[in-house]
């Protein structure tokens, strides 16, 4: 699949190539900050992604020198323009709607049938933080600087921040990163798990991030998916109700053509050509 634009001003786009989809989000003279009209291009970047029957993992990153900067407090977005009105009750219901209807996209990210990747440099802040942590897997450069600003802006962290930080770093952690507001770097990040790897430049955090999905990619897909359904599942479920799924998801997929390939590559000592089949 060719990279192509999500919508008409090209703000994000999505790309797929040797089963790795990459959606890009293409701001970088904004620091790729988020509005209304970019979240619904990415939301479509995520529809075109999870519709890629070649790609096998999915990529998260952002044009330029930051993944995301957050929220876009420039006049031409929708929902900070709407905060300089005389509050009313039909400010209130639209503001309501909107924040739930952004909240879907990035759940729609966070529950795409794929491995997901974050490739994080320069700032990741707020809403752009929160789409990070709807990956499966955040990497970043070491100049990468991050936060929960919205306490300094008085608003609450609203579109999935609160919910998905304390799963990732722990509860003490995320809150004292939710009342505070301030900057932290990457080594701090990768103390309290926030992300997984983080690599000295740039071209270094794409090299390996691409070597990674890449390795995904490279594993019977059925097995690799049927894993993050699971693991999707637990986090909603309980231990029982997570062990019968684990139970059912697996024995969806046994026997299939990927088991008796990567069972004949592993005594072969080759690698194993995986089909989904």
């Amino acid at each position: 699949m060719e990279n192509q634009p999500s919508t008409l001003e090209n703000s994000v786009t999505y790309q797929s190539k040797d089963l790795i989809g990459i959606i890009t989000l293409n701001r970088p003279l904004k620091r790729n900050a988020l509005n209304t009209r970019v979240w619904d291009a990415l939301d479509q970047a995520i529809g075109m992604a999870g519709k890629d029957s070649e790609a096998r993992v999915i990529m998260v990153r952002g044009e330029g020198k930051s993944f995301c900067a957050g929220l876009d407090l420039s006049p031409e977005n929708e929902i900070f323009a709407s905060f300089n009105k005389p509050p009313d009750a039909s400010q209130k219901v639209w503001f309501f709607k909107e924040v739930t209807r952004i909240q879907k996209i990035h759940t729609r990210l966070e529950k795409i049938p794929k491995p997901t990747i974050a490739v994080i440099q320069g700032y990741c802040l707020g809403a752009g933080l929160e789409l990070a942590l709807c990956c499966d897997i955040r990497m970043c450069e070491r100049k990468t600087v991050f936060a929960l600003p919205e306490p300094k802006l008085g608003i609450i962290t609203d579109v999935g921040g609160l919910q998905r930080l304390p799963k990732v770093v722990g509860k003490s952690h995320a809150r004292e990163i939710a009342f505070r507001g301030n900057r932290f770097d990457a080594d701090r990040a990768e103390h309290i798990q926030l992300v997984n790897h983080v690599y000295d430049d740039p071209e270094t955090l794409e090299k390996r991030a691409k070597e990674m999905a890449e390795e995904i990619a490279g594993n019977p897909p059925l097995a690799v998916q049927g894993a993050k359904e699971v693991m999707c599942f637990d986090e909603e479920a309980s231990l029982e109700e997570s062990l019968h799924y684990n139970a059912a998801r697996s024995s969806m997929i046994i026997p299939s053509k990927d088991l008796f390939e990567a069972v004949s590559a592993r005594l072969q000592k080759r690698k194993g050509n995986f089909t989904g089949e």
